[in-house]
């Protein structure tokens, strides 16, 4: 196995030797077009990087037929958060053409841990500043429908109070409370 993880976002902070070494604890597996890769609700314990073809992500959409919602091509990452945190997958991934992928399970994060703690090390930190982008990205996208809202709606009313407080004044408890929790003010 001799791929280079160089042009794989996740990994650009890693050295050539964390490369190198995070390498030496993934899996190769090959899918020709049409292959399911992981189906939506099965136990989600691996991330997968793909190094040649591509897949396409799907989710049940009208009366349930599979409906693309991403596309992921080379250098593409995906579960990288089921190595940490295993979870059902959200999702069914199908391989739109041949494609090769390198796994990564919870077993070989373990085992990364002991024989080349440093790597595991920028794996996680990595999977972790990746997690917190996209949550500043799913804040900055609320944020963005709730203004839309705002002055597109009944909330232009609201004179005399913050964007924040107007554009959250009509959601359930629940949602506010996670908005907080998001920015890290609850």
């Amino acid at each position: 196995m001799t791929y280079s993880m160089r042009d794989v976002r996740l990994f650009e902070s890693f050295s050539d030797l964390d490369r190198a070494d995070l390498l030496k604890f993934m899996h190769e597996k090959q899918y020709v077009a049409g292959d399911t890769v992981c189906s939506r609700g099965e136990p989600g314990s691996t991330m997968m990087v793909v190094v040649e073809g591509s897949l396409s992500v799907v989710v049940p959409g009208k009366d349930n037929c599979p409906s693309e919602i991403a596309h992921l091509d080379r250098g593409s990452v995906m579960g990288e958060m089921f190595c940490i945190d295993p979870a059902p997958r959200p999702v069914t991934v199908v391989a739109s053409e041949p494609a090769t992928i390198l796994e990564l399970g919870r077993d070989d994060l373990t085992k990364m841990r002991q024989d080349a703690p440093r790597a595991a090390a920028a794996l996680i930190g990595a999977v972790f500043s990746e997690t917190l982008r996209r949550m500043r990205r799913l804040d900055d996208r609320v944020e963005r429908e709730l203004f839309v809202r705002e002055r597109t709606g009944p909330l232009l009313s609201h004179g005399g109070t913050s964007q924040d407080e107007s554009s959250r004044a009509d959601l359930p408890e629940p949602w506010k409370a996670c908005f907080a929790r998001l920015r890290g003010s609850a």
